[in-house]
């Protein structure tokens, strides 16, 4: 809350996730400020310009943060 009782939300920053190998776009993740929760579980995904197949297992915010460059992460 800001002087005059008002809410002031929190900028909502976005990660983008890359293919690693093509670099093409995949999704983007919106975070929720938790780093020790589970966020992406169990989610396959397809590469449509490299063919390439890989499930997310375990990965929390603070992992997403943590090897992303900027709002980008490679996976």
């Amino acid at each position: 809350m800001d002087k005059e009782g008002t809410h002031v939300e929190k900028t909502k920053k976005e990660i983008e996730l890359h293919c690693k190998k093509c670099n093409q776009r995949l999704m983007d993740y919106t975070l929720q400020y938790n780093s020790e929760a589970i966020v992406i579980q169990g989610i396959t995904m397809k590469c449509h310009r490299c063919k390439r197949v890989f499930i997310m297992k375990k990965y929390t915010e603070g992992l997403l943060t943590g090897h992303a460059c900027g709002n980008i992460l490679k996976v």
